[in-house]
């Protein structure tokens, strides 16, 4: 069994998305699926060209996260400098397993600028372009009656839509009823279909979608950067250790990947320690895990979500130093015991010193009367475990820091040069 047979990394996407804001529930499906219809009879992209534009399709706003940004994104401004693109072109080109297809994140609302750091080729600004008018024919169908889209598509304000790309969907509209089926919900059906048929990843891939995905919730701000990092490299490293099989190993990481993946649901304004304390008390009560549960329902193998399930309710008797009545799986064990020295290093210094934390972790299983047999069998390693795991979160951390100052750059870019190429 391998990661693909765990998890539909697509399914995990479109669940997401529908808890990130309300308006932007099925936004990017319905995209991808307007892509999808369009490219059905065209022999001009490859199968593997047509399998990459739906993945862009569907996340082509993954840089959004911000209610202002939101906002921008319903909008009909061309002026916007649609601040999205540029985080998203960042996730992309740093995570992701389509690198290069970055600079379409980048250009997909203002697809005739040329921004001086990233050229863009007539091919991508082409695939740009598709997906721009497969955004804007979603958006203006939620927001207007769809009877008055081809007054829309003719608009002379429109002039970044060409004429062959508006007949080209005119003409899968007639042919496969795009519209009709999105209205009527026929094409989840479809699009169940077409993922389950011809979207084919590798275990690299779907793992570099997964954390790519994680990462535009972690990046929203720098408290929250390090969260699902630490964790991850601390399960990890404990499931080495331990000698777990690379199943279970694999088993172990997917199940800290997605521990949290809830979090999507609450608010990214966190600037403080104060506000990054009520964030992680938001982040382990019922509704986010009820969230969580929701977007891995038929998506990932049950046993994962029984190793989070789990995990949570260790996490919630740690928390409150209650003894422990139930015998947790040794995944999800190890999944809690990461996530709650991820809790302590990314909210205190205090604890860096790994004996200093060690003791305290000890003292936590004594108080809940929980044996430590999994603990004591870490202990001997775990000052080198420690050190990896720094080393390794550093290095994401450097990601982080550099993808900001990137996105400050780009995002003036944007700002005073968007004007001049409208």
């Amino acid at each position: 069994m391998n990661s693909s047979q765990l998890i539909n990394i697509v399914d995990v996407i479109r669940h997401s998305f529908c808890h990130l804001d309300p308006r932007l529930i099925n936004h990017g499906e319905r995209v991808s699926y307007i892509l999808m219809k369009m490219l059905t009879d065209t022999s001009y992209y490859t199968k593997q060209e047509k399998q990459d534009i739906f993945m862009l399709g569907l996340l082509h706003d993954i840089g959004a996260y911000r209610e202002d940004e939101i906002d921008s994104m319903l909008s009909f401004d061309m002026d916007d400098p649609m601040a999205h693109s540029v985080f998203g072109y960042l996730l992309f080109q740093n995570f992701s397993p389509l690198p290069e297809y970055a600079d379409v994140i980048l250009y997909h609302h203002h697809c005739n600028a040329q921004y001086y750091p990233v050229p863009v080729s007539n091919y991508h600004r082409d695939i740009a372009r598709l997906i721009y008018l497969a955004d804007r024919i979603d958006i203006f169908c939620v927001l207007n009656d769809a009877q008055e889209l081809n007054s829309f598509l003719d608009t002379d304000n429109y002039a970044v839509f060409s004429d062959s790309n508006i007949r080209w969907f005119r003409n899968a509209d007639e042919k496969y009823h795009i519209l009709e089926h999105i209205r009527t919900g026929e094409y989840r059906e479809e699009l169940t279909e077409y993922i389950r048929s011809q979207i084919t990843l590798s275990e690299p891939q779907v793992h570099d979608y997964l954390m790519m995905f994680i990462f535009s919730v972690d990046f929203r701000n720098e408290y929250t950067a390090l969260h699902t990092s630490y964790a991850v490299h601390l399960s990890e490293q404990f499931a080495d250790t331990l000698h777990l099989s690379s199943i279970s190993g694999r088993t172990v990481q997917l199940a800290a990947i997605l521990h949290n993946i809830g979090k999507i649901s609450l608010s990214a304004h966190v600037t403080n320690v104060n506000d990054y304390d009520r964030y992680l008390k938001e982040l382990y009560q019922n509704s986010t895990l009820d969230v969580t549960r929701k977007i891995l329902k038929d998506a990932v193998d049950p046993q994962i979500i029984k190793i989070i399930d789990e995990s949570f309710l260790l996490l919630e008797y740690w928390s409150e130093d209650r003894t422990v009545t139930f015998t947790p799986a040794p995944a999800a064990e190890i999944v809690a015991l990461s996530y709650l020295i991820s809790n302590i290093l990314t909210h205190s210094s205090d604890f860096t010193y790994h004996a200093k934390l060690f003791v305290f972790l000890k003292k936590k299983y004594q108080s809940c009367h929980m044996d430590d047999a999994i603990l004591l069998a870490l202990e001997k390693y775990f000052q080198q475990i420690m050190e990896k795991t720094f080393s390794s979160c550093s290095s994401v951390y450097r990601s982080y820091h550099h993808m900001m100052d990137e996105k400050h750059f780009l995002n003036n870019i944007l700002l005073h040069y968007n004007s001049k190429y409208q």
